[in-house]
């Protein structure tokens, strides 16, 4: 009877302990695991497919653009291990005090692998077209648009950020506000006869195309937004006679105080507007504050149908609602008046 119960007890064990091997050679990250249990696919902004790790929670940015801005907005700031401290602000660091002190390891072609490498980040944000050879130490490469993008291809962007972070709701909401904030726009805008729409210099990109177009306004340098790198110069913008123009204020103001355009209608107008300079360098570059820039610049082209927009309150809704941050109002005025530098 004894020897029974001792076989019984012997064979029992054997089969915890093969229930037990099989439980660890199905657990993800394991010998004889399922790798695709610990990765997934996501689809980057140069339309490549990449894989990277199921929970992204490290992450190196290698790139301008607003990468920096867009992990703020979702949410995941405090996965940022390293990014270029030339390509955050300030009002940056307020949002995200972590950002302050993550280490720079380089930005573009000159991002710097070897200390890359010892950060040991799930993946890197960047231009991937300045960013393929980091990719080869087995790293993932999330390719980003970088400041080149239009209204849809930034909603798309973010899409994209917030499927490779977890944050596909809070994605959405963002770009739901977007929707709804060109809706009003729209809206308020709908009988405004083509003739009297706003003629309007920003630049000569896409970007400027997209921003322009949203708030109402005419672009005069329509025919260059898709032409990258266009220069335009003093005598085409004379010629262009806009009656709006905005710029960044970290630029400064050279239209007004050059004598070469005095006669364009938006300087004699004093229509001549820098742009609020929100976590990014201005609302003038693509960000997750455009529909906020967007906004400004229907108000300040047609004033009197956008009387009844609190912009300041605005902005601080959307602060509270997607950088987590409660501005006061001072920072409200300072976002929305900045300092312009000076024109040398």
């Amino acid at each position: 009877m004894k020897k029974d119960a001792r076989h019984l007890v012997l064979a029992i064990v054997a089969v915890c302990a093969v229930l037990a091997l099989a439980f660890i050679l199905a657990a993800p990250g394991t010998a004889g695991g399922d790798p695709a249990a610990t990765v997934r696919t996501i689809t980057d902004m140069d339309n490549r497919t990449v894989t990277i790790p199921s929970e992204v929670r490290t992450v190196v940015i290698t790139c301008c653009g607003g990468a920096a801005q867009e992990l703020a907005a979702l949410g995941v700031g405090d996965r940022v291990v390293a990014q270029p401290q030339q390509c955050t602000t300030e009002r940056l660091y307020t949002v995200v005090p972590g950002y302050r002190t993550t280490p720079d390891v380089g930005s573009f072609d000159n991002a710097n692998v070897e200390e890359i490498l010892k950060l040991n980040p799930d993946i890197v944000i960047g231009r991937y077209s300045s960013s393929a050879h980091i990719e080869v130490t087995g790293i993932p490469v999330v390719g980003v648009l970088t400041g080149t993008a239009e209204t849809e291809t930034l909603k798309q962007e973010f899409r994209m950020m917030g499927t490779v972070f977890g944050r596909e709701e809070r994605a959405e909401r963002l770009i739901a506000y977007w929707d709804e904030t060109l809706a009003l726009i729209e809206a308020k805008l709908a009988d405004l006869p083509e003739g009297e729409r706003k003629r309007v210099y920003g630049g000569s990109g896409a970007w400027e195309e997209a921003m322009i177009s949203a708030a109402g306004g005419i672009n005069v340098a329509a025919d260059l937004a898709q032409q990258s790198g266009s220069k335009v110069s003093p005598e085409q913008l004379v010629q262009w006679n806009p009656e709006a123009i905005y710029y960044s204020p970290k630029s400064g103001d050279t239209f007004s105080t050059n004598p070469q355009f005095a006669t364009i209608q938006a300087v004699r107008d004093g229509a001549v507007y820098p742009c609020p300079a929100g976590t990014m360098f201005s609302w003038s570059r693509p960000s997750p504050e455009a529909p906020l820039a967007n906004l400004w610049l229907a108000q300040k082209l047609y004033p009197d149908r956008f009387a009844d927009v609190d912009l300041a309150d605005e902005t601080k809704k959307f602060f509270h609602e997607f950088y987590d941050y409660d501005l006061t109002d001072q920072e409200v005025e300072s976002i929305l008046h900045p300092a312009v530098s000076a024109v040398k």
